[in-house]
């Protein structure tokens, strides 16, 4: 098969492939076939490596959107209601269920990530990043920040703390202290 960037020939590789996603970062797929253009390095997915990259990717976004707490997601009336379009336009709508509002299924019910329904009013897209590029799970502490807690998926970016603030001086506050609407 020749390639239609540089007219190079594509060759059949396997192994371990990692794609950077848009919307669930790293995504590693191990032992599915694609194609490598010999001369310029442009990718062909085979279907099965494309299976394997939507596997993966609901995979990961449903993971991560179990992080979520429950209040941060609404029913499909709440949805539709922001929408302004009815239920049956919700649930017929290809867009929405091919993923561009972010869904979870939560005891047998579909409800729909907040954040992502009013973005998808907006711009006609729901979807934004998930992860967050260079989070590290271990406790890593930084000179004059603190973590900002509203969700545990926005734990991870983390605020600089003004000077003179209690933090910087070392002094005990009260949990009653913290201030995150700043």
């Amino acid at each position: 098969m020749n390639c239609l960037e540089c007219g190079g020939t594509y060759t059949e590789k396997s192994g371990i492939y990692v794609l950077a996603d848009p919307y669930v970062g790293k995504i590693i797929i191990k032992g599915a076939p694609y194609y490598q253009c010999d001369k310029c390095e442009d990718i062909l997915y085979s279907e099965a490596m494309a299976q394997a990259i939507e596997s993966e990717r609901n995979k990961r976004i449903h993971e991560i959107l179990s992080q979520f707490p429950i209040n941060d997601f609404i029913n499909a009336a709440a949805t539709a209601s922001i929408l302004g379009i009815s239920r049956q336009a919700l649930h017929k709508n290809r867009r929405i269920n091919h993923g561009f509002i972010y869904q979870a299924e939560v005891g047998g019910l579909t409800v729909y990530l907040k954040q992502s329904a009013l973005r998808y009013k907006r711009t006609g897209d729901g979807r934004f990043p998930l992860y967050f590029q260079g989070y590290s799970h271990s406790a890593e502490y930084m000179k004059d920040t603190i973590p900002i807690r509203i969700s545990p998926i926005y734990d991870r970016y983390p605020r600089t703390i003004k000077s003179g603030s209690p933090f910087t001086k070392g002094t005990h506050i009260s949990i009653k202290e913290y201030n995150y609407a700043n």
